[in-house]
């Protein structure tokens, strides 16, 4: 703990009258610098303060000359450093703390394991600041008000008094998502009907509820459901840590595994967390949840308005929900009497958080679970590696479900070699066929590309020019939705040239594919079809993956074409055709991951077909049909999928056979950034033991990004305990670079881009 170290931290008070100490020092994480779980700084608490300052709390606190908001890690009363006084605190944010002694613990946890500060680890523990509730107006019938006949002639004014009477306390929004028009609202206010009264501001994403969503009773578990039950009934009836991995096949009903086993849990008085990994499934998972649990159900990620998304965290910490539902984020949720833990689909690099503090939710649930002591259930089709050989050594206990629910079959596949076809062709005859004997017959269709726009490269055919970001060294895409050129990194859009900006000719082409072209050509080809798209263009808007998901469930659409978001969890009964539009795109990425992504990815999408009474088809068209990825998908052959790649990861070293280590150096000047991480360089190699390999420093694959030159270099070893350690100590003995330059360690990297 820093007690006072650095004029930043404690500073000598002027030479006047000290104020009157209360002897009491509060240490404070405070967003500044610092790598790990012991960057604190000492204030006092002001005598007016003493009892109302505690570990977990916000305070406001003076930082050189700012102020900063900090959170309180410890309160004591041990004397500061002889012969210096500390700075008081300025300002309370917080009237009691908002994390517990767990939530602490997890930050410290945090901040070692991702190599961040202790201020970054909290915060991420907390909704984002700014977004507490603000008090509402609620609508409420008076007492012994009854309008009776006075409402016969205004049925608008009729219907908003229906709704208050029904469900009285309700807010404006929540009424006009009723029905109620607002003038109708304003005149029974005005007529003394209803009474307009403040309320604490929280605010239910959900409060629509459609009919499919309403509690409905379970359905039968299958044998294999049960005796994957049977297997975590003992962790569930007397909490005890237990890893799990619920390994079975698309449509198996892991999910029906996961509402039974919640139900055990609250049924005991406690709570669940549970992880989806896009927030395009949070709609079809808070359905089958509410299904079940009614509105004890809380909804936790970035997608939600912070207002809701602080209503919700309110929620969770005050212990009014059963189970939190969300992206990787929800994993913090502060649920007081947590029981359970399930992380569906989680072999998704999702899961990952790339900016600090770079955690894996993977690895925070495993973390919690084993500190509270409950258990956790990691659930995937495809397991990830890792994942799938700490069950093989006995980490985890491995509950299989290795047949689809109702004996239903997994579809069939079939590669469709896309090498004698034309560059330019969407479809190859085959898939062409398949959608129009799909679509004839009244089924739904999903098409997957794992790349959004119209065309990824504009090329020009005279001199090679391609057109790229001034911010990347990537190629801009080519969107017909506003004909302009975007790039998917940094968000820049230019206009299309009409001539080649290099040589001056006529010869600027498109080249390649994404999902809106695809939505084109299905539109073009089937005009009768009704044809939707997911992917981040048509998802910005609030509410835009719950009105898509929902449209398509309810047939309200033929065809859906999407990237990764619609290939993974989705149960829509109707789709009896999945068609790969391109499964290359992952292969040659320079990863060492590449071949297991593919191969995730082909058989979640491939799973997402014959889900109900129909039989299903997918079609996988690509240039490297005896890839071994692909080879495994079209024959649902995870098994030997993962003794081949485990294989060849074992001759690396490479994880689960060792750990790796990024570390990423980023400037405006290509100098700094290769100069910063040199000096990270030689300090490892001052350090670096044998059996510890060290790799680069050298260019990122994705050179520059928003403005920004990278390098990076990688550490590799079989104890990533050490790497830590490594790390840390290079990069505070390299100091902060004079360039300019920012550094960054990545523990256990999903991407080495």
């Amino acid at each position: 703990m820093k007690q006072g170290q650095g004029p930043r931290a404690i500073s000598m008070l002027p030479a006047q009258e000290p104020a009157p100490r209360s002897g009491l020092l509060a240490h404070v994480a405070v967003a500044v610098g610092g790598r790990g779980p012991d960057q604190l700084f000492t204030y006092e608490v002001p005598a007016k303060w003493v009892g109302a300052v505690a570990p977990g709390q916000r305070v406001q606190v003076p930082f050189g000359n700012r102020e900063l908001i900090g959170v309180v890690f410890a309160v004591g009363d041990e004397p500061p450093p002889a012969g210096m006084r500390v700075r008081p605190l300025a300002d309370l944010v917080d009237r009691e703390p908002c994390l517990d002694a767990h939530m602490l613990d997890l930050a410290r946890w945090l901040a070692e394991r991702t190599l961040c500060s202790l201020a970054q680890a909290a915060s991420a523990l907390l909704p984002p600041p700014g977004s507490e509730p603000r008090p509402q107006i609620c609508y409420n019938p008076l007492p012994g008000v009854d309008p009776g006949r006075a409402l016969a002639r205004a049925p608008a004014q009729s219907r908003a008094w229906a709704v208050i009477s029904a469900e009285p306390g309700l807010a404006r929004d929540e009424l006009l998502q009723r029905g109620v028009k607002p003038g109708a609202l304003a005149a029974l206010v005005e007529r003394g009907w209803v009474a307009a009264l403040p309320r604490e501001g929280r605010r239910d994403p959900w409060v629509e509820t459609p009919a499919h969503e309403l509690p409905q009773a379970p359905p039968e578990p299958t044998p294999d459901q049960e005796r994957a039950l049977e297997s975590l009934r003992p962790a569930l009836q007397e909490p005890h840590y237990g890893g799990f991995l619920l390994w079975g096949v698309t449509g198996s009903g892991k999910t029906e595994v996961y509402l039974r086993a919640i139900a055990e849990v609250v049924r005991a008085g406690r709570q669940a967390i549970v992880l989806v990994p896009e927030i395009a499934l949070t709609p079809q998972t808070v359905g089958n949840f509410r299904r079940r649990f009614g509105t004890q159900v809380a909804v936790l990620h970035s997608a939600l308005g912070v207002g809701e998304r602080h209503a919700e965290w309110l929620r969770a910490r005050q212990g009014e929900v059963a189970v939190v539902i969300g992206a990787r984020s929800a994993v913090f949720a502060p649920l007081p009497r947590l029981g359970l833990i399930v992380v569906d689909e989680e072999h998704e690099p999702s899961y990952k958080q790339e900016e600090a503090p770079r955690y894996h939710a993977r690895d925070v649930a495993l973390w919690r679970a084993q500190r509270l002591g409950i258990p956790v259930i990691l659930g995937s089709a495809t397991p990830d590696l890792e994942t799938f050989d700490a069950a093989q050594r006995g980490e985890l206990e491995r509950l299989d479900l290795p047949a689809r629910v109702a004996a239903r079959p997994l579809p069939e596949v079939r590669t469709v070699d896309l090498r004698d076809e034309a560059e330019s062709a969407l479809f190859a005859p085959e898939l062409h066929q398949a959608l129009e004997r799909h679509l004839g017959s009244g089924h739904q269709v999903l098409l997957f590309l794992n790349r959004r726009g119209f065309a990824p490269v504009l090329l020009c055919r005279a001199c090679g020019f391609v057109s790229r970001c001034q911010q990347c060294e990537v190629a801009m895409c080519y969107h017909d939705s506003d004909h302009s050129l975007h790039c998917h990194y940094c968000g820049a859009r230019g206009a299309v040239p009409r001539t080649c900006p290099r040589c001056r000719g006529h010869m600027l082409r498109l080249r390649g594919l994404g999902t809106e072209r695809v939505a084109q050509e299905v539109s073009r080809l089937f005009p009768q079809a009704r044809v939707l798209r997911m992917d981040l263009d048509t998802t910005g808007s609030k509410g835009a993956h719950r009105r898509i998901y929902e449209d398509f469930r309810a047939g309200r659409a033929d065809v859906l074409v999407g990237t990764q978001m619609v290939a993974k969890g989705w149960d829509v009964a109707g789709v009896t055709l999945v068609g790969v539009v391109d499964a290359d795109t992952a292969l040659h990425h320079p990863d060492y991951r590449g071949s297991e992504r593919t191969f995730q990815l082909l058989c979640q999408v491939a799973g997402r077909a014959g889900r109900g009474e129909e039989p299903g088809e997918v079609l996988i068209q690509t240039r490297t049909p005896e890839h071994p990825a692909i080879i495994a998908a079209a024959t649902h052959d995870y098994a030997g999928f993962a003794r081949q790649e485990l294989a060849a990861r074992a001759a690396a070293s490479f994880p689960p056979f060792g750990r790796l280590l990024r570390i990423l150096s980023w400037a405006p000047e290509a100098h700094a950034a290769e100069s910063a991480l040199r000096a990270v360089a030689d300090a490892l190699r001052e350090i670096v033991p044998p059996g510890v390999d060290l790799w680069g420093p050298a260019q990122a694959p994705l050179a520059r990004l928003r403005g920004a030159y990278r390098w990076h270099l990688a550490l590799r070893g079989a104890d990533g305990t050490e790497l830590r350690r490594l790390a840390r100590t290079a990069l505070d003995a390299a100091g902060t670079p004079k360039t300019g330059a920012r550094l960054a360690a990545d523990p256990d990297p999903q991407s080495m881009l």
